[in-house]
């Protein structure tokens, strides 16, 4: 049930699920980039890591300005 800026509790373990696998593709993609030789991967690996960034940063915003619909705050801590 969403009303407003609530969330269910299975929607926030949704987008805490979706923000720790954005952490690690991200993590994956910097620690790559700065081993790969090749000009065009190092490229694509970078502009991953950014657009990762941002969504990370979306997934945040949406997890710590939303309550459930138990009234508790989630809270998200980005790495």
């Amino acid at each position: 049930m969403k009303i407003g800026n609530q969330i269910a509790p299975h929607e926030a373990l949704e987008l805490h699920e979706l923000l720790t696998f954005k952490n690690v593709c991200a993590t994956k993609s910097a620690t790559m980039a700065a081993l790969v030789k090749d000009d065009e991967l190092k490229s694509i690996l970078q502009q991953d890591f950014t657009v990762g960034k941002e969504h990370i940063k979306e997934l945040n915003d949406l997890m710590v300005g939303a309550s459930t619909a138990f009234g508790t705050s989630s809270k998200a801590t980005v790495g």
